[in-house]
């Protein structure tokens, strides 16, 4: 027999000193502590699955009141103050760098001048905290967005129940009028290579961490791949949602408008991948408007404990001088988390698997991002310049001046150590560096600032038509490389 001693506590949350025994069976104790563990396995069971629903349907993401500052640092000093704002503690979570860049000023009667400028993001509890601090640093500042939410409100207008099967009319939902979910460039790609079998097919080259395809579309006349072929990604930040529009976009006029350029698919092979983060793509849709990294999960180190941050910054993870300098994190809950290791995004991994199958077929090498209205040269990694600087910059150049041409917009060419800052394991770096593809580049789409990430959707047009310009331009150094 055993014997249980219960103690009853008193109204005055002391103890009693009554004490009453109840005896019973060890068949008896041994039922009771198995019917308490199957309780308490149920209410585990119950918490998991609660726990599971919450990370499934997690409550979108509010912006309201956020605003976003542009601020001009003009010595070092005050750049210094404004990267110590954004890593302060107090800060953490509240206070984020869209971007730091030079900008082209318009002076009357002097021409054009850059200036260092840094975008900065602030929640409203600490914004008058963050303008004190920068007043007291004498660094100006304009507001370019007073109230974030409201920009993410009107950058994508939804789409009219009674227009959405008009959407389909072509076959396809993709309009270029509108940010598409990842379902709908998925099913575009399909629909090019049913639509239009002899010069273009999909391959999936991989999985995400979430178990999505990593799919691109391969256009091409034949030829096993004796032709220069030409590499194009997009979305590898997530929340740059301009750049998988822009890069379909070109996809529709490479195939679906070939006629009118059919030496750039006879003399060219086109390996076109318009989502290179899907997981982090579809979580920008559903959630988190501003999401840019994948949605691996890492455990973290934080002050209140271990827990799992989500999500690597996809342009950080390249194995090529990986993790050198201080432009990216080991915090795995930060922005600009370069990962474990080298390549530890199923992303990434595929990216570069394929490209180094190919890698002497492909001669040019583009990733499209935003924002800052920038041709990016390599080195990001360093401030010197390749030897072969100044053919990617002649070949760069061509692009640009077609580009302006379209509609008037000012692109800056250059390095990102100039034009932005250095940061290792980037993409263009490595198809550079480890690939060895002669022309690699980044271009950052539009804007400078004025909607940053939350370029209204009326913008995919335009921009995809002055993208597509520069794209033909550069890619003539091979189409008329092979005219006899």
């Amino acid at each position: 027999m055993h014997t249980i001693a219960s103690r009853h506590g008193t109204c005055n949350g002391g103890w009693s000193r009554r004490v009453y025994i109840w005896h019973v069976t060890e068949k008896q104790g041994q039922a009771r502590i198995g019917m308490l563990l199957s309780v308490l396995n149920l209410y585990l069971l119950a918490v998991a699955v609660a726990a599971a629903v919450v990370e499934d349907e997690e409550i979108a993401v509010s912006y309201d009141e956020y605003q976003l500052l542009r601020v001009y640092p003009s010595t070092t000093e005050q750049l210094g103050l404004v990267t110590d704002l954004v890593n302060r503690r107090k800060y953490e979570g509240l206070v984020s760098m869209w971007s730091q860049h030079l900008i082209v000023k318009k002076t009357p009667g002097s021409g054009n001048r850059t200036e260092l400028s840094a975008d900065l993001l602030s929640a409203p509890q600490v914004l008058d905290d963050l303008v004190e601090q920068l007043d007291e640093g004498g660094i100006p500042y304009d507001v370019l967005i007073h109230n974030l939410e409201e920009a993410i409100r009107s950058e994508n207008p939804p789409i009219d129940p009674e227009n959405e099967e008009l959407e389909s009319r072509g076959g396809h939902r993709l309009t270029w009028r509108r940010y598409h979910r990842y379902k709908d460039i998925d099913s575009y790609l399909e629909y090019l290579a049913i639509t239009y079998p002899d010069i273009c097919q999909t391959e999936v080259i991989g999985k995400t961490s979430q178990g999505r395809d990593l799919k691109l579309l391969k256009v091409s006349t034949g030829g096993d791949g004796n032709k220069p072929a030409i590499w194009i990604d997009g979305g590898l930040h997530a929340r740059e949602w301009i750049s998988p529009a822009t890069v379909t976009y070109i996809m529709l006029q490479l195939v679906e408008f070939r006629d009118l350029h059919p030496e750039l698919i006879d003399s060219i092979d086109w390996y076109i991948m318009p989502v290179a983060n899907p997981d982090g793509y579809e979580y920008s849709h559903s959630t988190d408007r501003l999401w840019r990294k994948t949605r691996s999960g890492t455990k973290a180190n934080k002050r209140w404990g271990k827990r799992t941050c989500y999500g690597v910054d996809a342009n950080r993870n390249w194995d090529f001088h990986w993790g050198e300098g201080t432009t990216s994190s080991s915090n795995a809950c930060a922005d600009d988390f370069r990962g474990t290791k080298a390549f530890s995004e199923p992303e990434t991994k595929a990216m570069a698997d394929f490209i180094m199958t190919r890698k002497d077929q492909i001669k040019i090498y583009l990733t499209l991002h935003s924002y800052s209205q920038m041709w990016l040269v390599p080195w990001g990694y360093k401030l010197e310049k390749p030897k072969d600087y100044y053919d990617m910059y002649i070949l760069a150049e061509k692009g640009v001046e077609a580009l302006e041409a379209v509609r008037g917009t000012d692109y800056l060419l250059g390095t990102a150590g100039e034009l932005l800052y250095t940061s290792s394991g980037g993409s263009d770096d490595w198809a550079k560096g480890v690939a060895g593809i002669k022309y690699s580049y980044t271009i950052e789409l539009p804007d400078t600032g004025s909607h940053g990430f939350v370029l209204p959707a009326n913008e995919i047009e335009p921009v995809g038509q002055e993208t597509w310009a520069a794209i033909k331009a550069i890619s003539r150094h091979f189409t008329d490389a092979r005219i006899p």
